[in-house]
């Protein structure tokens, strides 16, 4: 009687990576697309992702470095991947604290408000779109109101706002006192 062997069943090509989905001020989690993946049902690892289609997008990935392979229908596994590095969530900055609040003068309308504790490096401070540098920095020209500052960092992760700060409203400044009786 006839024997036969089956022809080897194929081994599907590594998946390859495609658009990298990096951490963001407010996600810790990147994606991953994968692209050229096998016709049919696969399984992608690691993660044990069933699936099928020739694009998968990983998701919910942690900060490091992946490899991927798929495992085709026939049960036989690719090569891995090139590396795919998903980056460390950029560091959001701490509230700015109230410092020095001077307030408006009979001279003068306005007051300032000392800002401490700001980031290193490059920031930008609203409102009032303030750039500058330092861990310091007071606001100034500042008309009477409650004032609640944020910072956003180097990357463009804004803080939480700081506690309020109030300028007070200009005091009244008392009229000229007008001349009465003079006695010669």
């Amino acid at each position: 009687a006839s024997a036969t062997i089956n022809t080897q069943p194929p081994t599907p090509a590594a998946p390859t990576i495609g658009t990298i989905t990096q951490t963001t001020c407010s996600s810790s989690t990147g994606s991953i697309e994968l692209t050229g993946l096998p016709a049919g049902a696969w399984t992608i690892n690691p993660g044990a992702i069933a699936g099928s289609g020739a694009t998968y997008t990983v998701s919910g990935l942690a900060a490091g470095t992946y490899n991927f392979t798929v495992t085709n229908a026939s049960g036989c596994t690719s090569l891995a991947s090139a590396s795919a590095t998903i980056n460390t969530q950029p560091a959001t900055p701490a509230a700015p604290t109230i410092g020095t609040i001077t307030q408006t003068t009979c001279a003068s309308a306005t007051g300032s408000v000392q800002l401490t504790g700001l980031p290193a490096g490059a920031w930008t401070i609203n409102p009032g779109a303030i750039a500058g540098s330092g861990a310091t920095y007071t606001v100034s020209g500042l008309a009477a109101g409650t004032y609640n500052f944020t910072v956003t960092n180097a990357v463009g992760c804004p803080s939480a706002a700081s506690a309020s700060a109030t300028i007070n409203t200009q005091p009244a400044t008392p009229a000229a006192p007008t001349i009465g009786t003079i006695t010669q």
